[in-house]
């Protein structure tokens, strides 16, 4: 009965990865050949556990022997499928003679098991035996050994035979490619074969010992069927150091766990037999031996020698790990060292923008020529229309979306001596390349480097912009490389914002750093004639490094804004990048707000912001809209955790929002400023512009404080006229 439970449950595992097959080679040609082998395969494994469910409880013997015929019908046609595959693997145009050749064999198996007198004779099944009778052709036959029979001829025939002469055709087209990556997965495809050839080698002797395991003569199959679905997927050359690295993997994570576990059983039956203590004791330690694999497998596959080709998460936790206050050289060299370790890359070369019109390449090693690239190359408009940033070679001589292009992009790749490149662009400016040399293994990049090289985009745009404005020796001095950023660049790079021309709103503001410079800014950001939106907040820390991080992410947020229209997803993508690429610990508490003039209603997002005010002319009184919030850096996902609100805005509203060095600074008598005092003060300076209501507030402030501020303070007003200024305006 376990053998007939195994059949089908091999048959419904079968489906379910049929699934995994499709999903991963979508739209392919060895894609949907694989799916429609495994389905195949997975009736086969059903129709022969319905054949012998029939056997086994004695249903008409005309009945259990169609059954078994269609089930070894169905073994040579696969087989005949399977050798088609390897035979047109990777040809766009399959040769008719195959097609014809398969036909030929698909009949010829038909009429074998159906017409053919004594090829099956009789079937039978029993507790401790499983039995084909056929006519027997070769009393002694493979190596003088065994009778051979009909039936025993036609399945070595389709299991070996055909496959081996397929096989050698597989080689010798390995031998006349050219390309280094088909010709070893046509070597893998041969191999295999072979795995199915000692897995039927190893059925026919286990068959001497247990004759019941003839019933799962269609497993023989699933080696060369698993391991053709891995290489249909490769797309890389596997040098000695990863087949070492992968082969020690198999050794300790699979291997040395089933050697464990068949000692154990072993050890234990022979002392114990099938008792009960022998199951319990078997259970026990098999809980032990997994115990230990998982504990072992997570400590060993941490270890270089271990690390498999799929880079992705060590590779991301080494670039976020980088420390941004070490010196810039030693941040270079790191990056470096990254890249070649996991990328395995040969060279890793930055430019950046000197602001002279050239991206220039910084820290260049002993021996390489300095390079200056144009900035107004024309690849780079096309290539960011395109949002396609991460540029590989295969892709530059392929893709037909660049042929306008495609010579500078080939050029630009030739003259770096690379095989890859990231631009690092903000909005339409780049910022700074990343060129990438060959592999050292000779592979080419690979649609998973792109995966990889596309989530971890934000990281390298950090690094970018950090070069850019660290190492820009027309923005810094280089005694030491100690002074990084003067208070007056970074002052610059705050108040650079798109300030709102609409007549029907006046905006003011105030920024006050506590120590020269720091993390708070506000940022105005037009998107058209009728709407503008605004930033207001704070990354945590003090100084050059909260400074840093300021820039980076006014940045971010303007380049995410030009793909990103959806003013919650922007939010969640902002977290999303503070969580990720910047110093772990980093968090944004601020407002992000939308002002609507065509319909004159303001949209907001409060991220962690004290408090939001809002003046009401009608009713003169100041109301808090929305106090707190959720910051932005603590969780990775938090579409759940925020909303967008709206609130209609009439002539005379005014807004205020802040951070909390407002509210929360403190006199000598140890009182906070507090919601009240920014209510009253609103009230009372309500008929001043804008900009005048903010510098009040911050006058009142430092009499209030009565000494130095401890925090920084930055205040936006935004003061609403309405309809009817604009009208006087136009008039």
């Amino acid at each position: 009965m376990i053998f007939i439970i195994l059949n089908a449950a091999i048959g419904a595992a079968l489906i379910g990865f049929s699934f995994s097959v499709d999903s991963v080679r979508k739209n392919s040609y060895e894609g949907n050949t694989l799916t429609n082998l495994t389905l195949f395969l997975a009736a086969m494994f059903i129709i022969n556990a319905v054949s012998l469910i029939s056997i086994q409880f004695g249903a008409p013997r005309p009945l259990c022997k169609l059954l078994t015929r269609i089930t070894y019908t169905l073994l040579a046609w696969y087989s005949v499928s399977y050798c088609d595959f390897i035979l047109t693997f990777n040809v766009e145009k399959k040769p008719r003679f195959l097609a014809v050749f398969r036909w030929i064999l698909n009949i010829a198996a038909l009429i074998a098991v159906f017409f053919v007198s004594g090829f099956i004779s009789g079937v039978s099944m029993s507790k401790f035996s499983y039995t084909i009778a056929s006519k027997t052709v070769f009393d002694k036959a493979l190596f003088g050994m065994f009778p051979m029979t009909l039936f025993s001829f036609y399945c070595v025939f389709f299991i070996v035979i055909i496959p081996f002469f397929c096989s050698l055709m597989v080689l010798v087209r390995a031998e006349n490619t050219k390309s280094r990556l088909l010709h070893q997965n046509l070597l893998m495809l041969c191999l295999a074969v072979f795995s199915s050839w000692l897995c039927y080698g190893v059925f026919i002797v286990a068959k001497l010992y247990q004759p019941l395991i003839g019933t799962l003569i269609l497993a023989t199959m699933l080696p060369s069927l698993l391991l053709a679905s891995r290489i249909s997927t490769n797309s890389e050359v596997w040098g000695k150091s990863l087949a070492l690295r992968t082969f020690i993997r198999c050794l300790v994570i699979y291997f040395v766990p089933a050697l464990v576990e068949g000692l154990i059983f072993l050890g234990l039956h022979e002392l114990l037999g099938n008792s009960v203590i022998f199951y319990i004791l078997f259970v026990i330690l098999t809980g032990g031996v997994v115990t230990g694999w998982v504990f072992t497998g997570r400590y060993f596959t941490k270890l270089d020698i271990m690390r498999d080709s799929r880079y992705g998460d060590a590779f991301e936790e080494s670039i976020t790990s980088i420390d941004f206050t070490d010196e810039p050289e030693n941040i270079n060299k790191a990056l470096v060292s990254t890249f070649k370790k996991y990328v395995d890359t040969t060279s890793y070369r930055m430019v950046i923008d000197a602001g002279t019109g050239f991206l220039e390449s910084i820290f260049d090693n002993e021996g390489d020529e300095k390079i200056a690239i144009p900035a107004d190359n024309k690849a780079f408009d096309v290539l960011l229309n395109l949002k396609h940033p991460v540029v590989f070679r295969k892709f530059a001589e392929k893709d037909y979306s660049i042929q306008s292009v495609r010579a500078e992009v080939l050029e630009l790749l030739d003259s770096t001596k690379s095989d890859a490149f990231i631009m690092l662009n903000e909005g339409r400016r780049i910022v700074g390349i990343i060129f990438l040399g060959p592999k050292s293994s000779g592979n080419t990049f690979t649609p998973y480097d792109y995966s990889v090289f596309t989530k971890l985009y934000s990281n390298f745009f950090v690094v970018g912009y950090y070069m850019k404005n660290i190492m820009n020796e027309s923005v810094v001095g280089t005694v030491n490389r100690e002074i990084r950023m003067s208070s007056q660049i970074i002052t610059s790079i705050q108040e650079n914002m798109d300030y709102i021309t609409n007549p029907k709103i006046d905006c003011g503001y105030r920024m006050v750093p506590a120590h020269n410079i720091g993390g708070e800014f506000i940022d105005l950001i037009r998107l058209n004639d009728h709407r503008h939106m605004f930033v207001i907040g704070a990354l945590n820390g003090k100084g050059i490094a909260a400074s840093m991080g300021m820039v980076i992410l006014k940045s971010i947020i303007r380049t995410d804004l030009a793909e990103t229209p959806d003013f919650k997803l922007l939010v969640q993508k902002i977290n999303y990048f503070i969580r990720t690429s910047l110093p772990k610990g980093t968090f944004f508490a601020g407002t992000f707000g939308l002002i609507d003039f065509s319909t004159d209603t303001m949209y907001y997002i409060n991220c962690g912001s004290p408090a939001l005010f809002m003046y009401n002319s009608i009713y003169n009184n100041v109301i808090e809209i929305q106090g707190e919030g959720h910051v932005l850096g603590f969780a990775k996902d938090i579409s759940n955790l925020i909303r967008v609100k709206k609130v209609k805005l009439s002539a005379n509203d005014i807004v205020l929002a802040c951070t909390d060095g407002l509210i929360e600074a403190r006199s000598l008598r140890g009182e906070t400023f507090g919601k009240t005092r920014v209510q009253s003060q609103m009230l009372e300076n309500s008929s001043f512009p804008a900009d005048k209501m903010a510098q009040f507030t911050y006058e009142n402030l430092v009499q209030f404080s009565s000494r130095a501020l401890e925090d920084d303070v930055t205040v936006l007003i935004l003061k609403y006229k309405g309809a009817g200024a604009a009208q006087k305006s136009e008039s």
